[in-house]
């Protein structure tokens, strides 16, 4: 397998790039405005006296209070999420520690090695699917028990290993995620599995009502009363376990894969879901619940799967080996892409890593495979973890909303890890984290194309109705209620992190490491030549108290953003951050733009190598400068800065903008009080 050899090289890539010099050029920045980079940071009492909501995470927080070091931040962070290529657990630990649950189960030993024991024994399958019909309070009859036993007859023995631990590894998991539910009655767990179920449209209109109605009512008392530190124990345990499933499957012997590739066939159902195992042959497998479905090779077209479809079935593990695969709703699967679709507009469930009350896994390891969606997945949870891993091929991921890496109250990853792979989706997606949620999307190798649909209009924005808003490419999104009921919730934590290639990107409005009300967004780029278009909020932007980070490594780079708001720009109380690294790179900017603030935002830019254009569309609060707001109220006295830094390059600036150019420095007050750090301006430097 490829993953050993190239992991070394990914995790130096993601590791090498040592801290830069930032803080000697912010110290010199500041000087001219008498400001230190510790005081750019917003008044703690005059934010949290604005900002009121529930379930902020702990990685906002961190971040709010000290803006400047975003990319040191940032460099851990995508250093433990590159790390999941080798151990796709750790994508669930640092997920859940960023949205406030410390989950490392492993630290002391390995927790799933006493079910590897078992998994080991005589007949542990029949044992195994024994334990769930128990667990279940089911009996399992003798026609049963005798297909079992005629399997451990026939089956490989690694497949009956692998499957009797996954099976083990469920019946534990489902064990959390009960306890997790404790303080929820039968009534409220049925009812709040049937709201998370609903399409997306469906979902969010609930979000967004203004009565107070019992679906809105009873995703509030689960966000207050279900146990995420014991949820996202199940998840990890079952992420862990895809994990050791993958491990075996590399260490094994060269007759042991050879057997996996001859035709063999078995399929079961047990009250939590059906177990299907099969190989050497091109298989079908038709949508219903699935316990475990463990597939050694061909080419095979998937209708279910890897998905929790119901709540009796809080498990579901989906593993292929081998094949270029087909993942699919319907017949359509490999056909026409959604974008063309008539009638388009999301299904309800979950499909292919996708996780609702429970844990969804699934692992392709080689082929060129196609995934495509309406129901939420492909590496998305809500009140869950779900993860979807490919290892290597050629892949297409095609969904509606909610997927590619989003979760809400969980975690929801996808992981692949080489490959020229295309993305495209309409909504939460492509890196996505709601309300204590964690979504990432990685991608290693590879040129890829990621496209959350500007047209056709699906999802209407309120800042420009002819493009769709986006929230995606690393976008965090809270519940703003202020004008609403009043009980806003925080936004979770999206992450899109690709490692190498050329790249592209195109989203619509808020997308590109983005956030909203208390949302954390991070689009991180380390190696390639990379073209990103966007509309409004894009690029490194956030608006009411969010933050939306950017950052590129290196490589010849274009930025393109349509109408407003964008490449490190604040607005109300939110950060904005777009980091440079190397290349010659190219911006084509709007209004409130490459270090501009608004409405107390801080805005930053920075480029720190490279001969750059700057193209300037607009002429209000770009290239370091604030718009002033507040006056004869608490706001007045709020922080606010647009900064612009260059650090080095010859770069070509727009001929109509008179204050900034090569080798200068300029400052430009919008609100001067007696304390800089009570006051609104803008800041630039070229050297």
């Amino acid at each position: 397998m490829w993953i050993r050899p190239v992991v070394c090289c990914l995790w130096l890539a993601a590791t090498a790039f040592g801290q830069q010099p930032t803080d000697a050029l912010y110290a010199e920045v500041l000087a001219q405005a008498n400001l230190t980079p510790q005081e750019v940071r917003f008044a703690p009492h005059l934010f949290d006296y604005f900002f009121r909501t529930q379930h902020t995470t702990p990685l906002f927080v961190m971040l709010l209070h000290d803006p400047l070091r975003f990319p040191y931040y940032a460099e851990r962070l995508r250093s433990s999420l590159v790390g999941a290529i080798r151990r796709p657990v750790m994508a669930v630990e640092m997920g859940a520690g960023a949205i406030g649950v410390s989950i490392r189960r492993t630290l002391v030993g390995d927790p799933l090695q006493p079910l590897y024991a078992r998994a080991n024994a005589p007949n542990a399958l029949e044992n195994a699917v024994g334990e769930v019909y128990k667990a279940a309070n089911t009996p399992m009859s003798p026609a049963v028990r005798e297909q079992l036993q005629r399997a451990q007859k026939t089956l490989p023995e690694w497949v009956l290993r692998q499957a009797a631990f996954l099976v083990y590894v469920a019946i534990e998991a489902r064990r959390w995620r009960d306890a997790a539910l404790r303080d929820l009655t039968p009534e409220e767990r049925n009812a709040l599995f049937k709201l998370l179920k609903l399409p997306v449209k469906e979902f969010e209109a609930t979000l967004g009502s203004t009565e107070p109605n019992a679906e809105l009512l009873l995703l509030e008392r689960a966000l207050e009363k279900v146990d995420l530190a014991r949820l996202l124990a199940g998840g990890h345990d079952s992420a862990l376990s895809i994990q050791q499933v993958i491990e075996a499957f590399q260490k094994a012997d060269p007759p042991t894969k050879e057997s996996l590739g001859k035709p063999f066939e078995f399929t079961i159902d047990t009250p939590w879901g059906r177990i299907r195992l099969c190989g050497g042959g091109n298989d079908t497998h038709p949508q219903m619940p699935y316990l475990v479905l463990l597939d050694t090779g061909g080419n095979d077209a998937y209708y279910g799967g890897g998905a929790t479809l119901a709540l009796e079935n809080a498990v579901s593990f989906l593993i292929d080996l081998a094949g270029d695969d087909r993942y699919g709703d319907d017949t359509d699967a490999s056909g026409k892409p959604l974008v063309e679709r008539e009638g388009r507009g999301g299904k309800s469930g979950a499909a292919f890593g996708g996780a609702l009350l429970g844990y969804a896994m699934l692992a392709d390891l080689e082929g060129d495979d196609v995934y495509r969606t309406q129901s939420m997945g492909l590496g998305a949870a809500r009140f869950g973890v779900a993860m979807l891993l490919d290892l290597q091929g050629d892949d297409l991921y095609d969904a509606y909303a909610c997927a590619q890496g989003a979760a809400m109250a969980g975690v929801g990853v996808l992981v692949d890890g080489a490959g020229r792979d295309r993305y495209t989706s309409f909504y939460e997606s492509q890196g996505y984290g709601g309300v204590k949620g964690f979504g990432a999307l990685l991608d290693a190798l590879g040129d890829d194309a990621y496209t959350a649909h500007p047209t056709p209009v699906e999802f209407p924005s309120p800042q420009t109705a002819e493009r769709n808003v986006s929230m995606a490419q690393g976008a965090g999104y809270g519940r703003r209620a202020d004008y609403l009921d009043g009980r806003s919730w925080a936004g979770g934590i999206g992450m899109l992190v690709d490692v190498q290639g050329n790249d592209r990107y195109t989203c619509g409005v808020f997308g590109q490491g983005v956030g909203y009300w208390g949302g954390v967004g991070m689009l991180i780029d380390l190696q390639g030549d990379d073209v990103r278009e966007g509309v409004w909020y894009v690029q490194g932007a956030s608006a009411h108290f969010a933050i939306g980070y950017l950052e590129d490594r290196l490589g010849n780079d274009r930025y393109l953003a349509a109408m407003n708001m964008a490449m490190g720009a604040g607005h109300d109380f939110a950060i904005g951050y777009l980091m440079e690294f190397e290349g010659n790179d190219e911006y084509n900017a709007p209004n409130l733009a490459l270090g501009g603030a608004n409405a107390n935002g801080i805005g930053v830019f920075v480029d720190l190598a490279g001969d750059d254009l700057y193209q300037v569309r607009g002429n209000e609060a770009n290239l370091g400068r604030a718009n002033p707001i507040g006056k004869g109220t608490l706001r007045e006295r709020g922080f606010a800065l647009g900064l612009f830094l260059d650090a080095a390059g010859n770069d070509s600036y727009p001929p109509n903008v008179a204050f900034a150019g090569n080798a200068r420095n300029w400052i430009i007050w919008a609100v001067q009080n007696e304390r800089p750090n009570e006051s609104q301006l803008g800041l630039g430097m070229d050297k």
